[in-house]
């Protein structure tokens, strides 16, 4: 096992709940161990102060270096006190949207962070404050929040056909800016999530409106497979897996069905079986087989891993450059006055 590998291993199992402290302080409790592999990795995965928190509610904390330990908390404090001051722009978004019967749930790390689903808010990193709102009620929202104190935005220098959701709002005065949403994925897999039902099912928690635990969960698997192309990288996300362990997914043997019922869902499954023990009953097919296999064969050998990225990036890159000028004349028109300007 490569030492990449490794590192990603060991960041899983200082996040599960299945594995012991036993093993863990065996594995850790090295003097030449790579603290800082895991720290640069789960800085990637954005979870390194869940990992830190982890590792303190274990009570292993005495494993780290004393100024890695003052490091990691320094972090955590500052993410849980950003993450305090996100709950009460949630709470202001939330009454403004109920005043005004718009229809609507936070998504990802918001709803998560609402619903009390750490034992420590620190754990988890938040960027925009994500919000589904129904179709015909989105500009309406949008007009709202903004005079609501939202009142700067930003979006893309073209315009954009069929994307996800509106331009950001942002206020001077708050941490976060807000993305409302009127569809959850990229077009050509939007019938994945039933929007309808996804609202129509949302559960109030401290008076805050988030999906249940089924689209919550659904909508963050397909939104790093499809949207974030891990699926297309054949890569995991352990922020989503902690997540889906967070809310207890995993042992929603219905949830569990629908998911591998895609070969999306079974590469995002398989990955998650490799690093966590919470996955691990669930049974692999043949195409998760080779999932496993050429996951592995990058993890281990840099110049392939790299090369991988490398091509798939640029062909995806190049694809996605090639479908605007095709498809979208803003865009090309945005393009050529670039090429062209005289500034």
């Amino acid at each position: 096992m490569s030492d990449y590998e490794k590192t990603y291993k060991d960041i899983a199992d200082i996040l599960s709940f299945k594995t012991l402290n036993s093993e863990l302080e065996h594995r850790l409790n090295d003097s030449s161990y790579n603290w800082d592999g895991i720290v640069v990795e789960a800085s990637k995965s954005l979870v390194l102060p869940a990992v830190y928190c982890r590792l303190k509610a274990r009570k292993l904390l005495h494993l780290l270096p004393k100024e890695l330990t003052v490091y990691l908390e320094e972090i955590s404090t500052v993410n849980r006190n950003r993450n305090k001051s996100i709950l009460k722009q949630v709470l202001f978004i939330s009454k403004v949207l109920n005043d005004n019967n718009i229809a609507h749930v936070f998504l990802k790390g918001t709803a998560l962070l609402a619903a009390g689903k750490y034992n420590d808010i620190a754990e988890r990193m938040v960027g925009d404050i994500d919000i589904l709102v129904e179709k015909s009620q989105i500009h309406e929202a949008f007009d709202i929040l903004k005079s609501s104190g939202y009142n700067k935005t930003f979006g893309y220098a073209y315009e954009t056909k069929h994307f996800r959701h509106l331009d950001r709002l942002i206020s001077e005065d708050e941490l976060a800016a807000i993305e409302i949403h009127s569809d959850l994925l990229i077009k050509k897999f939007r019938h994945l999530i039933n929007l309808s039902t996804l609202l129509k099912t949302r559960v109030i928690i401290n008076n805050v409106a988030i999906p249940n635990s089924y689209y919550l969960s659904l909508h963050q698997i397909w939104s790093w497979q499809l949207n974030d192309r891990g699926h297309y990288y054949n890569f995991p996300s352990i922020k989503v897996l902690y997540d889906v362990i967070v809310v207890n997914s995993h042992k929603d043997n219905d949830f569990i069905s629908n998911v591998l019922k895609l070969n999306y869902g079974q590469s995002f499954l398989e990955l998650g079986k490799y690093y966590f023990k919470e996955f691990s009953f669930i049974t692999s097919n043949t195409y998760m087989k080779y999932i496993r296999y050429s996951h592995k064969i990058n993890m281990t050998y840099k110049p392939i891993r790299i090369t991988l990225l490398i091509i798939k990036s640029s062909l995806y890159n190049i694809g996605k450059r090639i479908h605007l000028l095709i498809t979208n004349r803003s865009y090309t028109k945005h393009l050529l006055n670039k090429l062209f300007s005289t500034k």
